[in-house]
């Protein structure tokens, strides 16, 4: 449960905001509604300022704890006005855990808890009339949902002239605040992971690399840090070739690399370390710097309030959009704080953001390693591109691999990730780009559809067309079987041949028996070419050898005309697959 804005601006009628931070006399720095470093971050300095907004929802922040220990101490049910009475009461006196008031009130007892709120008011055992009045304001509160008319005083400075804020007006400026990315939950962002602003895939950048990049750089981290085992990395440039214009360090795209170090390893995460967008005056980090940073909330100008992310918690050295370094103000603080980033932006004015859907994670990573390895700060160095040298592109011998074991199946996104890394490399690019899978895409095409050719063998290149002949590709494979010269000599002309040869040798004979001698005259030249015998003669006498004959050239015949017919078919085919019209076989 939280405090709701009525009841917020009820507690801050008690004691006046000032923008300014200022020492309270006793050497504490202070700024807001009496929010000190002792509350948490952000730390007041001396020249800080902030505006009512951050002033206000760093008040809400503040009252965190005290809202978590009334629900802890109070068993009864809550209505929003008495939660908001009892968190002002407790934010004054601290007692809700011991008073007769939340006794009585976890019993049932209104009326008596009601009447505890007027006990409340004496200080170092002194009644204070500005406590009795505090305390009625409460009780009313507390039972009949009374807020009152408070009035909010607001201070440039300590001692300045002073500006009165009504509730209405208080709720107004909470209400209208700007409803940016920052305000959707991260459940809502976490629901949108995918994004045009982020690449095709996190950082490759090899652990040794990310170790060298610290090791050369450790000059720049303070010596307080130098022994942290617990160190971020952010790359500036990382996609500079592949996301955005090429050779140009975009805006509003996760087009950074942040590396969290530590002894176990590194992990990789896409990032954001610039603005989302121009605009003169616009801090950005200046490269080759090593920042210290916290657990901290983030936003406090944020209309629900901040979140928990990591602040600033050294100086800095920034560019400015069209002025340029700004080195004015070396003992200053800029508030570029790390932080989740946007789905359609980066979400920065200056901060380095990490994508939403990876956020947690990051945030859950760093937060466990400082609390496992004791550190309470971390240093994030913010190098250049240029500055990583770059991966080692000596290709190793090839040797026969040992047999896999049998459980173990090959990766093809690994693998096909590995030969596009691979193919980048040859071409000097680091990491690999669409541009580059572009390539390899040509050069795989080229090598399926050219021949190669070893020692006069094809390894590749177009299958034969099975409706083509190897003697001739313009015949068929029947129509060829015999060679490309007998090919085209009998081409259109079988399927006519073996018709003509076997009505000749059954119809003819039978229906003009004088074409029969034909046979007969035919014989005895064929005979005596085998056998110039008497048989010969004895065959020529009775006429057998021509009806043998006859009988003998049928089914050859019936042969060549099967083979036209095949033929015909072929070519049929390969005219219904090329849209022309079959020839005749």
């Amino acid at each position: 449960m939280k405090t709701s804005v009525r009841g917020i601006c009820a507690m801050l009628a008690e004691e006046a905001i000032v923008l300014s931070a200022y020492n309270d006399g006793t050497g504490t720095m202070t700024v807001g509604a009496g929010h000190t470093a002792a509350a948490g971050p952000p730390v007041p300095r001396s020249g800080m300022t902030v505006t009512l907004t951050e002033a206000i929802n760093i008040f809400r922040n503040d009252l965190a704890q005290v809202e978590s220990q009334v629900q802890a101490a109070v068993r009864a049910a809550l209505s929003q006005h008495q939660f908001d009475a009892l968190v002002s009461w407790h934010f004054n006196t601290g007692a809700i855990s011991t008073a007769t008031l939340t006794r009585k009130f976890n019993a049932g007892d209104v009326d008596g808890a009601t009447a505890e709120f007027a006990r409340w008011n004496k200080s170092n055992g002194k009644v204070l009339d500005g406590l009795i009045a505090r305390r009625e304001r409460e009780a009313a509160m507390f039972s009949k949902g009374d807020y009152g008319t408070p009035r909010i005083r607001v201070l440039e400075s300590k001692g300045g002239s002073e500006e009165i804020f009504t509730a209405d007006q208080i709720e107004t400026l909470l209400g209208g605040a700007l409803n940016s990315e920052e305000e959707q939950s991260t459940e809502e962002l976490l629901a949108n992971p995918i994004s045009q602003l982020l690449p095709l895939n996190r950082p490759k950048q090899s652990a040794a690399i990310t170790q060298s990049v610290l090791q050369k750089f450790q000059d720049l981290i303070p010596e307080d840090g130098r022994d942290d085992v617990v160190a971020i990395v952010a790359v500036r440039g990382y996609y500079l070739n592949t996301m955005g214009k090429e050779s140009a360090n975009d805006r509003g795209v996760y087009d950074d690399a942040i590396f969290v170090v530590e002894p176990n390893g590194v992990h990789n995460f896409n990032g954001n370390t610039d603005p989302s967008r121009f605009g003169r005056g616009i801090a950005r980090l200046k490269p080759r710097q090593a920042i210290r940073y916290r657990p901290g909330p983030h936003g406090f100008s944020r209309k629900n309030g901040p979140y928990p992310a990591f602040r600033q918690d050294s100086d800095c050295t920034v560019i400015r959009d069209e002025t340029g370094e700004d080195t004015d103000s070396p003992t200053s603080r800029f508030w570029i704080n790390l932080h989740r980033g946007g789905v359609t932006s980066t979400s920065s004015l200056g901060c380095q953001t990490v994508p939403p859907h990876q956020w947690n994670e990051f945030k859950t990573l760093v937060d466990g390693l400082l609390k496992k390895h004791g550190q309470a700060t971390f240093y994030y160095l913010l190098v250049d591109q240029d500055d990583v040298p770059q991966e080692e592109t000596t290709m190793p011998a090839i040797t026969q691999p040992a047999p896999a074991p049998a459980a173990t199946e090959a990766n093809p996104v690994q693998l096909l990730q590995q030969i596009l890394g691979l193919a980048a490399l040859s071409r000097g690019h680091k990491p690999a780009s669409q541009e580059d899978m572009t390539w390899l895409l040509d050069v795989l095409r080229a090598i399926t559809t050219q021949p190669t050719m070893i020692n006069g063998v094809v390894l590749n290149g177009p299958k034969p067309d099975p409706l083509a002949s190897v003697s001739d590709p313009t015949l068929t494979p029947v129509n060829g079987a015999l060679g490309k010269t007998l090919g085209h000599a009998l081409d259109g002309r079988k399927t006519a041949i073996g018709a003509i040869g076997m009505l000749a040798t059954t119809i003819l004979p039978i229906f003009f028996p004088p074409l029969a001698p034909i046979t007969a005259v035919a014989a005895p030249l064929i005979e005596g070419a085998t056998n110039a015998g008497a048989a010969a003669v004895a065959a020529q006498a009775d006429g057998g050898l021509g009806r043998e004959l006859v009988t003998a050239a049928f089914p050859v015949f019936a042969a060549i005309g099967g083979w036209g017919v095949m033929g015909k078919v072929e070519k049929w085919v390969r005219a219904l697959r090329g849209g022309l019209e079959a020839p005749a076989a």
